[in-house]
């Protein structure tokens, strides 16, 4: 990986001026300068501007001895470290990656994964990653990949969408690596995202699986309608016991599904009980003016 040299300080770090030039490293590695002339590691003998300062040897230690005795054993190469030791040479540079995300605490950390993982400086991509679309991610997170082959998934086979959508692997402390939980689901979801006056709690709770719409939604993919844990009345029942509803109701009601009569499962403005304003137009019956029923507790 490219990172800055010259008299700059960048993250507390002074990094002077490189003792082999950039044509010198390209008169044997020819074409490695086109792949990075788009990107934040343009050499600065590509620019020809004394305010760059990204050289080969920025990154390629020991290129003296290098040029003298040319063997890949001899030059350094971020790519074969490990994860701690790539992130020293790294963070000469991107100090936040440091700073801010606290490295050594993070799953990618602890499983002294090199940047190279998901990072390709020379591979020609804006972004630096591995690939723009995020498939990198899949070759560990399998569990999750398998989910978008699912009957009902997130659109990422079909390009809408990739795993930097959700997650950020920088600058995250929590285990999901994901954007603030429900946050990024109401960038999609606005009509689900409320406020309503009467919030579905289930919505704001918090458990294993870290609260939140992933809740009741399995993020990834799911063989339930609209990426349900579970199929019907048994994701309501998971908090709902259904004991006083069975007897209150009896014979086909006792089944009938939940979301027949409690449409507004996300949150409601009319009904604490999320009920259907309309429920006994829908049913033909009395539902409300049953005495039995009342749009609230």
């Amino acid at each position: 990986m490219l990172f800055l040299a010259g008299l700059l300080i960048i993250g507390g770090a002074t990094l002077g001026y490189a003792a082999v030039d950039d044509e010198q490293c390209l008169e044997c590695h020819d074409g490695y300068d086109a792949n990075l002339a788009f990107t934040s590691h343009q050499l600065r003998s590509q620019t020809g501007r004394t305010t760059s300062q990204v050289a080969c040897e920025s990154c390629h230690s020991d290129a003296e001895q290098h040029v003298e005795e040319p063997s890949v054993d001899n030059i350094g190469n971020p790519a074969n470290l490990d994860g701690f030791e790539v992130t020293k040479t790294c963070s000469a540079c991107h100090i936040g990656h440091v700073d801010l995300d606290n490295y050594g605490y993070d799953a990618h950390s602890v499983e002294q994964l090199n940047c190279a993982a998901c990072h390709q400086v020379h591979g020609g991509t804006q972004s630096l990653l591995l690939d723009d679309s995020a498939e990198f991610c899949e070759a560990c997170h399998t569990g999750p990949a398998t989910g978008f082959a699912r009957r009902s998934n997130h659109p990422l086979r079909q390009g809408a969408l990739t795993c930097l959508s959700c997650h950020r692997f920088a600058k995250r402390q929590g285990q999901s690596l994901a954007y603030d939980l429900n946050r990024v689901c109401r960038d999609c979801h606005p009509e689900q995202a409320g406020p309503f006056l009467y919030e579905h709690e289930a919505t704001n709770a918090y458990a294993v699986e870290g609260g939140g719409c992933v809740e009741c939604h399995a993020p990834h993919g799911s063989n339930n309608d609209r990426l349900l844990r579970q199929p019907g009345n048994q994701l309501c029942r998971q908090c709902h016991f259904p004991a006083r509803h069975n007897i209150a109701h009896g014979g086909i009601w006792a089944d009938y599904p939940c979301q027949s009569c409690h449409t507004d499962t996300h949150g409601s403005f009319v009904s604490n009980l999320y009920l259907d304003p309309d429920l006994s137009f829908k049913f033909g019956s009395n539902c409300l003016q049953s005495g039995c029923h009342d749009l609230n507790r």
